[in-house]
């Protein structure tokens, strides 16, 4: 590379938020520009809390993609898992217990349920809650989905990767400090305005993305990472070239090191065409 141009060899992107556009969806022109990021060996890494089945029926499992899925607990590349890191069994049943007890009580105004839970396995995602609204909204992030009586039950031989509440209206301000409340060994991450992820301690995105950067051999100068919510604090922070979008929470915006357009102005693909300008010649 030039001294203009760094040395680029990894990009790792969240996704809702960030590299999707206002609709939910991947940004037409992301396609093309992934094909010059392999044409140019650098490895495109979407870091989501979404599932690993998610990620491939989005991406397809193509060279060049490695994928960081459920908040880091994932990690697969060209099908194969790199890291898996599950929570302790001791530790989901009291989430479960008090996701139960939740389900059926609304907030002051509120008119649905308090709390839905997922318990998000390797091989699917597991939900008792059964109203429409909550299964149309998971189903959004889980491709691997299935409907249960007991969900302690049903993903006893799975490995459980995160526990994902979810809360229709105060993910932050009531759900994640109800749940830290429980006392269990565990993070509890507010990974949107309406999910709280409960994973084993220490996991997250800049931890799977520092095990990624080993693996490769690619430093931390030679990676970009941008993020918008609470669960990519570490993702950006595992970078040298760190990039808060627009509309990202304001601890984000603080701890990376640079600013990208908003997500809905394709904040993403706009600045990896502008810092490695040599792209597709």
């Amino acid at each position: 590379m030039t001294d203009d141009i760094p040395d680029i060899r990894l990009v790792a992107s969240d996704m809702d938020g960030t590299l999707l556009d206002g609709d939910g969806n991947v940004p037409d022109a992301f396609w093309p520009l992934l094909d010059d990021l392999e044409r140019a060996g650098v490895l495109f890494a979407p870091a989501s809390g979404r599932q690993y089945q998610t990620l491939v029926e989005v991406f397809g499992e193509r060279p060049g993609l490695v994928f960081i899925a459920e908040n880091g607990t994932n990690v697969v590349r060209e099908g194969v898992t790199i890291a898996i890191e599950p929570l302790d069994r001791e530790s989901v049943a009291p989430v479960v217990a008090w996701a139960r007890g939740e389900a059926g009580v609304g907030g002051a105004g509120d008119a649905q349920p308090a709390a839905g839970l997922v318990v998000c396995g390797a091989r699917s995602a597991y939900i008792e809650r059964v109203d429409p609204e909550f299964v149309s909204h998971v189903q959004r992030y889980y491709a691997a989905l299935e409907v249960v009586d007991d969900v302690l039950e049903a993903s006893r031989h799975d490995d459980v990767l995160k526990l994902a509440v979810y809360d229709h209206g105060r993910a932050e301000e009531r759900t994640g400090p109800a749940v830290r409340a429980l006392g269990l060994d565990v993070d509890v991450v507010v990974s949107g305005a309406n999910w709280v992820d409960v994973m084993r301690r220490g996991v997250n995105k800049g931890r799977a993305l520092e095990r990624l950067q080993r693996e490769l051999g690619v430093t931390r100068e030679q990676t970009m990472a941008f993020g918008d919510y609470l669960n990519d604090l570490e993702l950006v922070e595992a970078a040298g070239w760190s990039y808060a979008v627009e509309n990202a929470h304001p601890l984000v915006r603080e701890r990376a090191r640079h600013g990208a357009p908003a997500n809905t102005e394709g904040g993403v693909l706009t600045t990896i065409r502008a810092v490695l300008p040599h792209l597709g010649r």
